[in-house]
């Protein structure tokens, strides 16, 4: 589960300028769950969506984006497939993302799940969708850049992490010695895998130390700041 944090005294997230945003949907899947996109948003959730045909050239693309999001482990990155125009049955597009190996948390054949929404259509199109203001951050039709899509998942999680969150999640932060004139050591406990920044701010409130570890697992981490 991947959400991108910082460490300091005070927990600090940088935003993400707003571009194109998201039209909402409230419509069931195929498994008849019903799916109000704008209440995902709002409670957390990343959305990443592909509109296959589907097609031979569909297969590639949905396949990466599914695996990128599998990837992270984190509920709160779903991956929907949904149907270009709505024009096939929940059962053929099911049984295309099986034969292909495409993990799906929902599958749509529903034209309230519209591709139209976000520009030119594509073979396909897939798009990243997060935030409390359903901010749009991938939204590319045909081949995916893996790093590109997890780049926009990684903001889009930024996006979503909003101040309830922070408070609920318990780092378990500890610093010593403090007060500490040459190094310090912390100690912190991850409930889950995130994407870490630790950054030290002095009474001045000046930023004396920034260090940028990356992805890091769940468990007790450790690291000496000198």
């Amino acid at each position: 589960m991947y959400r991108i944090i910082t460490l300091t005294m005070l927990m600090f997230l940088t935003m993400p300028a707003i571009s194109q945003t998201a039209t909402n949907f409230n419509c069931s899947d195929c498994n008849a769950v019903n799916h109000d996109l704008f209440s995902e948003l709002e409670s957390g959730k990343v959305v990443v969506i592909t509109w296959v045909m589907p097609c031979g050239t569909c297969i590639a693309p949905a396949a990466t984006a599914s695996a990128i999001v599998e990837s992270y482990a984190n509920p709160d990155i779903v991956f929907y497939l949904s149907d270009d125009y709505a024009d096939n049955t929940c059962l053929t597009l099911t049984n295309w993302a099986s034969a292909n190996a495409i993990t799906t948390d929902a599958v749509f054949s529903n034209a309230n799940v519209d591709m139209s929404d976000y520009g030119v259509a594509g073979m396909p199109k897939t798009v990243v969708i997060g935030g409390p203001d359903h901010t749009v951050f991938f939204n590319v039709n045909g081949t995916i850049s893996q790093p590109d899509l997890e780049a926009a998942i990684d903001e889009a999680l930024a996006a979503s992490v909003g101040i309830a969150q922070i408070k609920d999640y318990d780092f378990q932060l500890r610093a010593f010695p403090n007060p500490s004139s040459d190094f310090v050591q912390l100690h912190f406990t991850l409930q889950y895998a995130v994407t870490v920044q630790i950054e030290v701010i002095n009474m001045l409130g000046e930023t004396i130390y920034l260090i940028q570890p990356g992805n890091l697992t769940a468990g007790i981490m450790i690291r000496k700041l000198l």
